[in-house]
């Protein structure tokens, strides 16, 4: 019943998002975009994707790549969730899209809780999942052995690129010391090089205690005892942290929206850092808050003294405008 459910959202939301696009005709870009020559960087980024042999699921990732192709940003990334179950048919699945309909360079591959099992079958076997993900990441980066682990650092135009990955098959996030000290590490080196710039940390479980994720009860955030205080402990010595999320699929809200109560996209977070949560691009965010169509996802501009997050549905190739943020770099 559940999956009868699912689907009939699914098909729901891709004839709203269509719909919409018939209504959207020449709507240019929101009048907070910057002048592209201004940008230093931009990305196309997206999460929950959930990628499968199933049709639908191509149906609906196919027009987003040709979409981002066309606006040509220079990062493209998934923050997790990229397939729905990481077996190699779904990755290999994944990456053929890719390959096929995006002409973006550069891509960032992060890893999701779908993407550490294998099967639906529990307990799940982390080692092959997560050999997978080293394998299909490396080459839908293009960049062969560049990273031998779940997390690892890119840096692309000056820009700082952190990204962690769970070490486990639970539906929250597993830290390992060995990765918390890595990220430490990895901070300190970007912030030496990262002045008035920001430095972008990429995980795909939120924090604990933002975006109405709690103490990890129903493990929506940080499953790892004290990682998420330690994270934030790191990040917050440094000015201009971003930190991304999705696992939620929660829509993007400013506020405009009253469900989930107190929800929104864009939160501070101790004194330095603004956590950004994303939408899931393939099953929509009905019930969930904010704007529910499928296809959306978030488009970055990065200049020299703010970052500019702009609403896109991805599908059907809009902007959204009541999703339009400048977060002003220190």
């Amino acid at each position: 019943m559940t999956e009868v459910i699912n689907v009939f959202r699914t098909v729901i939301a891709v004839i709203l998002s269509v719909f919409t696009s018939f209504f959207a005709v020449g709507i240019t870009a929101p009048q907070n975009a910057a002048p592209e020559e201004d940008v230093t960087l931009s990305a196309a980024i997206l999460s929950d994707t959930h990628i499968t042999k199933e049709l639908y699921r191509k149906v609906l990732f196919t027009p987003g790549l040709k979409n981002i192709s066309k606006l040509s940003p220079d990062l493209f990334i998934v923050d997790g969730d990229c397939t729905d179950n990481g077996n190699e048919e779904n990755w290999q699945a994944f990456q053929d899209l890719i390959d096929k309909h995006l002409t973006v360079e550069h891509r960032l591959i992060v890893l999701g809780n779908h993407d550490t099992w294998t099967s639906y079958d529990t307990p799940h076997d982390y080692a092959p999942a997560r050999e997978n993900f080293v394998r299909f990441s490396n080459a839908i980066m293009g960049e062969e052995g560049a990273h031998d682990e779940v997390y690892y650092t890119y840096t692309l135009n000056g820009i700082h690129f952190i990204v962690l990955g769970s070490e486990g098959t639970g539906v929250g996030e597993d830290l390992s010391d060995a990765q918390l000290d890595w990220f430490e590490g990895a901070m300190a080196d970007a912030a030496a090089h990262s002045a008035g710039k920001p430095i972008i940390v990429l995980n795909h479980q939120a924090l604990n205690f933002t975006h109405t994720v709690g103490d990890d009860e129903h493990g929506m955030g940080i499953d790892t005892p004290g990682a998420t205080e330690r994270l934030i402990e790191i990040m917050d010595q440094y000015k201009n942290v971003l930190y991304f999320s999705g696992h939620l699929h929660y829509g993007l809200n400013t506020g405009k929206y009253g469900y989930p109560e107190g929800f929104t996209t864009v939160e501070k977070v101790g004194e330095n850092i603004t956590s950004v949560n994303l939408p899931s691009y393939t099953n929509g965010s009905f019930i969930s808050g904010g704007n529910a169509l499928i296809g959306t996802g978030i488009y970055m501009q990065v200049t020299a003294d703010k970052v500019i997050l702009l609403g896109r549905n991805f599908l059907n190739g809009t902007w959204i405008p009541d999703f339009n943020v400048e977060i002003p770099l220190q």
